[in-house]
């Protein structure tokens, strides 16, 4: 799976609050990831706006969608659908 449909997938996850961790997602939405690109994925997230509120512990990472990461995860839900 890319990195650009992880991406697109954890957003939709968050969106529809598949989980409380980001771990938690990837479990529910069968994406193959580990906690490194985890870590990495939210990162990205983080500098482009679209999640705050970022907590990072040894076992899982939370992260919850800003204003911008919830209008973008809307439009991709609504592109799929």
């Amino acid at each position: 799976m890319s990195n650009e449909v992880k991406f697109s997938k954890f957003l939709m996850g968050m969106c529809l609050n598949t989980g409380e961790s980001m771990q938690a997602i990837a479990r529910n939405l069968g994406i193959n990831t580990n906690s490194q690109e985890i870590n990495a994925l939210v990162s990205k997230f983080e500098v482009e706006g679209l999640v705050e509120k970022v907590q990072r512990t040894t076992k899982e990472t939370i992260a919850y969608l800003s204003p911008r990461g919830n209008e973008e995860a809307r439009l991709l839900i609504e592109g799929v659908v």
